[in-house]
């Protein structure tokens, strides 16, 4: 898929791409102990946390060596010439900006893809010319500090949405795009992937070490769909020695652990991602799995419930349910779990959009025109 850049005025900061597996959820809500201990869910030791993060070494345990095994921003003399080229010096930042964007895109130059299932650094990307979008805003960062412009990965806050990948197996997405801040001529944000980037969407700073952490999280997601859990691990391991207040990165390692066997690994991993962030669904769903798995209903009846009220409060996943019901033909569903999206958050605009796509459907056009109509006008004020 070619890639089509936004160019927006930023707000505050924030974007990411992270993939959690097995189940889904976005981290919203107060960071609480009280509900993690509503849950009977008790913190691990700090024993217990260090453990996970060491490698077994001939039935000794060492800390691993986790040193990165690569800057994600290395530039080399192809990357500098590029810019050279493409990108006069003498121009304004803005028009470097401008220049710069435009070399990448052009079939006949760059011409990046979007790719979304491929995280790499920015020099692999460069030769790639395709990449997620922590791959593309990665490289877009390196070319543009070698064009002299003081560019920033921003991590946005994306509504979630649930997505069936496989057996039962659900994924949750984070987005990462660019900050260039032009000091007092302001700041502009720079997205290179698809169009699920809204300017309204919240936004913070994320640092190069976050960036960093991220990168390892992704190649290890994708060892772990490829079925290389040894290399899954050590990018895991990696990922966390670098952030290891991310509590998605050790959801990750704790459905990695399962697949060994370890339970009682996983249970620390799990229950660290919910000390980290006691809303965090995914980790919840994950321990439930498990629990029940291993016999101990109650606290997996417990775990289920409360993910189950998370469910129903979250509006978007009413409309994962409508997409769903309306694929399968099952029109008269999909407008009522779409109507419950509604009733929890009316100034979603995609909201009122699948609404009239279901309308229509349902033959009821006069209806359909209207809530089109308000989800254009939705839209336009979040912009």
């Amino acid at each position: 898929m070619p890639v089509r850049f936004k160019l927006s005025p930023a707000l505050t900061l924030f974007s990411l791409l992270n993939i959690s597996l097995l189940t889904l959820t976005i981290g919203c809500a107060a960071n609480t102990r009280e509900q993690q201990l509503a849950l009977n869910i008790s913190a691990p030791t700090a024993a217990e946390v260090t453990a996970l993060l060491q490698e077994d070494n001939n039935d000794n345990n060492q800390t691993i060596n986790i040193s990165p095994e690569e800057n994600i921003l290395a530039i080399n003399a192809d990357m500098r010439y590029f810019v050279e080229e493409h990108v006069p010096a003498a121009l304004s930042p803005r028009a470097r900006l401008s220049y710069l964007l435009d070399s990448m895109i052009r079939p006949s130059q760059l011409g990046l893809s979007y790719d979304p299932g491929i995280t790499l650094n920015a020099t692999e990307t460069f030769y790639a010319h395709r990449g997620n979008c922590l791959s593309l805003s990665s490289l877009f960062i390196a070319l543009a500090r070698e064009a002299n412009l003081n560019a920033y990965y921003n991590e946005v806050t994306i509504p979630p949405s649930w997505d069936m990948i496989s057996d039962n197996s659900l994924v949750f997405y984070k987005h990462i795009n660019v900050l260039v801040d032009f000091g007092d001529d302001g700041q502009e944000v720079v997205d290179l992937s698809v169009d699920n980037y809204e300017y309204h969407y919240p936004q913070q700073r994320l640092s190069e070490q976050e960036a960093a952490a991220q990168h390892y999280n992704n190649r290890g997601a994708e060892f772990l769909n490829q079925g290389k859990n040894d290399e899954a691990m050590r990018y895991f391991r990696r990922a966390l020695y670098l952030n290891p207040n991310a509590g998605h990165i050790w959801g990750n390692l704790g459905t990695l652990l399962r697949r060994y066997a370890r339970n009682d690994d996983a249970d620390i991993a799990f229950r660290q991602a919910l000390t980290l962030n006691p809303n965090d669904q995914v980790a919840i769903s994950n321990l439930s799995r498990l629990y029940r798995d291993l016999g101990k209903n109650d606290q997996a009846t417990l775990l289920e419930k409360a993910s189950e009220v998370f469910r129903k409060q979250n509006p978007f996943w009413h409309y994962s349910k409508a997409k769903s019901d309306f694929e399968q033909g099952d029109f008269s569903n999909a407008l009522k779990s779409i109507n419950q999206a509604i009733d929890l958050d009316s100034d979603e605009y995609r909201f009122y959009q699948f609404s009239a796509l279901v309308l229509h459907r349902l033959g009821d056009v006069e209806r359909a025109k209207k809530q089109a109509a308000k989800a254009a006008r939705l839209k336009l004020k979040s912009n």
